[in-house]
Order: C-alpha cells, then structure tokens, then sequence
C-alpha cells in the first residue's frame, strides 16, 4: 500500500462484469484513502461460444446448450464499453479493456499495478458464480489482496413480472406437479 502525506493509498481495481455504468454503481463511492481506482472490462470469450444451460431434452440423452452472449446483445455491449471508455477518460481516469480469462487477467493486472483491493458485483448464474468463487480464492491466496464484492439486482420491468402466486411459483419450480381445483359444472336441464 502506497502512502501520501503520511495517509495510506489504496489502489482500487474495479471489475466491470454486466454494470458497464458510473453515476450511480456503488463501486465508484468510496472512502477517502482509496486514492487511484483503475476500472476494467475483459471480453471473456466462454461468454461467445455455446455451453450447457443445464436442461436436458426429454429423453435426458443430450443437454441443450446455448450462447450467453448473441450478436444483437454484442453489438450493445460494445457500444457501452465504447461509451464507459470515453466517460472515464472524460472525468481524468481510463477503462482497461481486455480479451481472455478474467480470473487469470484479474489477477496480473492487480500484480501489475500494486493494486490493494479488487472490486466488482455478483452477476446472476451459475458460471458466473465459478467463476466469481474462483476469482476471490486466487486474488486471496496468491495475489494477497483485499477482495470486496457487492449483488446488484437484475432489472426487470414491472410489467413482465407475474402477478399470481401461482405464476411465481411455477417459475421458481417449472418441474413440479401441482394439484389445481376444477369446477365441476352440471350440464343438468332445470
């Protein structure tokens, strides 16, 4: 940790994962000994190629597997990298931009620039959650530097949200039977 005016200086690395954002992501507020934040974006390529959703079809024999990111989703994002790129720079800092394995890029930016504490926010899913797991146990073991991890939630529009009880509980349990009432209805003549 590098010290100025006799007052630690932490160096902060901030791992932008999906919140390719600045005025209002609570990574960016910080306390007044971090110092010098470094932010970067790593173009993951497991992200481009198909892997398994974990669904398998009905005779269980192959597993369906899917693209995490497609071609309209990448357009996006590289726009928005684009655009966090330019505003950094405009506000005197810069986005380090990266192509490859995160968890093995992470942690040789952090040696490269002395970095004290890495930071970013969870991201729903199972990969991501490895890989997040995986990335906090190297940064702490080998690399020896603060790790600080936050859950952003997932937006959606209020709209799109069901409004039963039943509805919800069919999506958290898509598999299991439930037992519905029917009515009966008499086709009895009066």
């Amino acid at each position: 940790m590098a010290t100025t005016n006799n007052k630690p200086m932490i160096r902060r690395l901030i791992w932008h994962r999906r919140d390719l954002r600045i005025r209002d992501n609570e990574l960016y507020q910080t306390n007044e000994e971090v110092k010098k934040i470094y932010s970067i974006f790593i173009f993951d390529p497991q992200d481009f190629h198909p892997r398994s959703t974990g669904i398998s079809n009905d005779d269980k024999s192959e597993q369906l597997y899917g693209v995490t990111n497609g071609p309209h989703f990448t357009s996006r994002l590289l726009h928005a990298v684009h655009s966090m790129r330019h505003k950094l720079q405009s506000m005197g800092g810069d986005l380090i931009v990266r192509s490859g394995d995160p968890v093995d890029i992470i942690p040789q930016i952090t040696k490269e620039l002395q970095i004290d504490e890495v930071v970013w926010s969870e991201t729903p899913g199972h990969y991501e959650y490895i890989q997040s797991e995986t990335m906090k146990k190297k940064l702490l073991e080998e690399v020896r530097c603060n790790v600080y991890t936050t859950c952003t939630l997932t937006l959606a529009h209020p709209k799109d949200l069901p409004i039963d009880q039943s509805t919800w509980q069919q999506l958290a349990r898509p598999k299991e039977k439930r037992k519905t009432k029917s009515k009966v209805i008499s086709n009895k003549a009066k």
